[in-house]
């Protein structure tokens, strides 16, 4: 009997530790410390939208001198770990760490002080997050004493031609060294966020189609790659004559909402991007409802995709402004999926498509709109 009970208890703890092993495999367990903070601070993990502009996804309340977040994460990218005290993040250091489904331990100290914040990663994208970053070091320490000469004008203009000449040389060479790293890592989640970083720098545009082709070749599946290959093909289609590719939002209660659902039931729609904090948007916005009011019930809709964040102003905006038609947003400003779907850099922007989809004009404005919907309706 005692013999029964010992081996009911083995097993019943080799299930709990293989329950327990898959929990960990299956999302992230980010936990550590945070000098300067305090029992109550909040600590967040943020996105990077922009220059410095942290978008927090996550928060953890630091409990016991300890904080702790569990999730999923449903693709690798770099994150950001800010720790605040009594509700700023004054003098306190912060940490950009892979974010992947993994145990996480971190340890964030304070800004100026001898110790460096440090991470201890044990899935398999932080080491090379760490290589890569090693990488880009070296790099960068070749570029710094060209740089100097360029950027503070130091010496002669034959002098600062051939820094400068120099600098350019080293930068392609960079470039070259980074499409490699990310090429023999195919693959990983890492290569995949690296990939997309890449693609989207405008400065490296020229050497996109090299980094897309031999990437490419090595068949990866990951999401960052699959959203890029998404974006390509929806921009060869996303000019007057191309056909719309649809994507789903949630309107103002919530609910999600496929744009091809709305625009296969009205002759003409004007799929609309704008902002709440957009002047011109604003400012185009009287024309759009004149022509809504004009062409609606022959068969004219207008869709609002809106690159707001702030909801409040959103929906104010949409009662001042007197739209009455349909309105989607995702509330995540210029990571709208739309937007970044259609490569929107500027609002507004607009997609005038017919029934079955196909995009008869583009970015039409004032009387051009106003023309437009009098050649198709009249």
């Amino acid at each position: 009997m005692n013999k029964l009970f010992g081996f009911l208890v083995c097993l019943c703890l080799a299930v709990l530790y293989a329950c327990d092993n898959t929990n960990k495999s299956e999302g992230y367990i980010i936990r550590g410390t945070a000098e300067g903070t305090e029992d109550g601070d909040t600590v967040f993990l943020c996105d990077m939208e922009g220059f410095f502009n942290f978008v927090p996804f996550d928060t953890a309340i630091v409990e016991n001198g300890k904080f702790e977040f569990t999730g999923i994460a449903e693709e690798v990218k770099i994150c950001y770990m800010i720790p605040t005290h009594n509700g700023t993040t004054e003098g306190l250091g912060f940490l950009d760490i892979p974010f992947e489904n993994s145990q996480i331990d971190v340890q964030l100290f304070k800004q100026g002080s001898k110790k460096l914040s440090v991470y201890v990663d044990h899935g398999p994208d932080g080491p090379l997050w760490e290589d890569y970053q090693r990488l880009q070091k070296e790099w960068e320490a070749k570029q710094e004493a060209p740089w100097q000469i360029v950027l503070n004008n130091q010496g002669s203009p034959d002098e600062i031609a051939v820094a400068q000449h120099q600098l350019d040389s080293i930068t392609a060479m960079m470039y070259e060294a980074e499409r490699q790293f990310i090429v023999d890592h195919a693959g990983t989640g890492i290569a995949d966020y690296l990939f997309a970083q890449y693609y989207q720098d405008p400065s490296k545009a020229p050497t996109h189609d090299l980094l897309l082709k031999a990437y490419s070749a090595k068949n990866p599946d990951g999401p960052h790659y699959r959203r890029i290959m998404k974006q390509i093909e929806v921009l060869k289609n996303a000019g007057a004559g191309g056909l719309f590719t649809d994507f789903t939002l949630p309107d103002t209660q919530g609910k999600p909402v496929s744009v091809m659902s709305m625009i296969a039931e009205n002759q003409y729609t004007l799929v609309d991007f704008w902002a709440s904090w957009c002047g011109p948007c604003r400012a185009e916005m009287p024309n759009v409802v004149a022509a809504y009011d004009k062409y609606h019930e022959k068969g004219f809709e207008v869709v609002g995709v809106s690159l707001d964040e702030d909801k409040k102003a959103w929906l104010a905006a949409i009662e001042k402004l007197q739209m009455p038609w349909p309105q989607l947003s995702d509330l995540k400003g210029w990571n709208c999926e739309g937007a970044v779907l259609y490569k929107i850099q500027s609002i507004p922007s607009n997609l005038l498509v017919d029934q079955q989809g196909k995009i008869v004009a583009t970015n039409l404005r004032e009387e051009a709109l106003q023309d437009k919907l009098a050649e198709l309706f009249n």
